[in-house]
């Protein structure tokens, strides 16, 4: 089973992707995951935002400059890991266990000025579900909705885009120590401004949690 990973700071992405084919290997995926296109809605039931509708940028616009749509996700936190079976429990610089998930992608529509308050950025919903733990309003164990997906062109990947990890923190009623060991389903969905829904669907193991920290 993958260590858990103890962290003492929380930054962007920047140039730590590892190196890749030029192509990703979107294609190339284990039998626990689904990386999905479509046009609009989620077919699932699921509630879900629409993205920005403030504008309507054309596909060249993008830039990704892919010429396939793709999103990933991955776990870290200064840097993206491919998922080996496991999701590990991180903790984070105000000391909340969670689940860290950057991400990386190309082919839907990137604002070439990305900030929160930007209506045209990608909107990201994301969660995770474990079985007898429905602790987020969504009916989900914990989940991020309506995020704002920020990306930059990628210094490790040609033609792709890679954000800062989105921050999946445990409920504060669950104890990270109860759950190593137990299946969990993390999922992700994102619309951007031209309609576009890209999807990321993983089947995984919760790793242990990291130890408590020591006292000064």
């Amino acid at each position: 089973m993958l260590s858990m990973v103890l962290v003492a700071a929380v930054g962007g992405l920047g140039g730590a992707c590892p190196a890749a084919d030029d192509e990703p290997p979107a294609h190339e995926t284990m039998a626990s995951t689904t990386n999905t296109v479509t046009d609009g809605e989620p077919t699932s039931g699921e509630p879900t935002s629409v993205g920005p509708t403030s504008s309507t940028p054309t596909d060249s616009d993008s830039d990704s400059g892919a010429e396939e749509p793709w999103l990933e996700l991955g776990w870290g936190v200064t840097e993206f890991n491919p998922y080996d079976g496991v999701l590990p429990i991180v903790v984070g610089p105000q000391g909340l266990a969670m689940f860290s998930v950057p991400l990386r992608g190309a082919g839907f529509y990137n604002p070439p000025d990305p900030g929160f308050d930007n209506p045209d950025m990608p909107i990201l919903q994301a969660w995770v579900d474990v079985e007898g733990h429905e602790n987020g309003p969504g009916g989900h164990f914990n989940e991020v909705i309506d995020y704002p997906a920020l990306f930059y062109p990628s210094l490790e990947l040609p033609g792709a885009l890679e954000g800062p990890a989105v921050w999946l923190v445990i409920p504060d009623d669950v104890e990270p120590e109860q759950l190593p060991g137990l299946a969990a389903h993390l999922h992700a969905h994102m619309v951007d401004a031209n309609g576009l829904m890209l999807s990321d669907d993983h089947d995984l193991v919760i790793g242990e949690a990291p130890a408590p920290p020591k006292g000064p």
